[in-house]
């Protein structure tokens, strides 16, 4: 039987972390404060249709695909971003949990 592992989007570092943690970076802090129950475009995953929960702590969130992450980050961010070591890159993952109109759940 052969297994077949899925992709996902993702925006990290090479530790495997993701952008959306306090890092005392002021770029990355904006980007984590950005997210509230009324932001439609960075919606937190309670709030993303399809997903309509909270993440649980073994989970990483990512996106189903590259024209999904585009549609949540701008170039402008996405260079930032690279510029302090935080990659749009395609990553395995075990399992899809939630697929969200804006993001996706995942674990590793």
């Amino acid at each position: 039987m052969q297994y077949n592992k899925m992709k996902i989007w993702r925006v990290e570092n090479s530790d495997g972390q993701g952008c959306y943690r306090k890092f005392g970076i002021k770029f990355l802090d904006r980007l984590v404060n950005r997210h509230d129950r009324t932001c439609l475009k960075h919606p937190i995953p309670f709030n993303d249709i399809g997903i309509e929960r909270g993440q649980e702590t073994f989970e990483i969130c990512g996106f189903i695909d590259k024209d999904q992450a585009l549609n949540w980050f701008s170039k402008y961010e996405l260079k930032k971003l690279a510029g302090i070591g935080f990659y749009l890159k395609e990553i395995e993952v075990a399992e899809i949990t939630a697929i969200g109109e804006k993001q996706v759940l995942a674990i590793r």
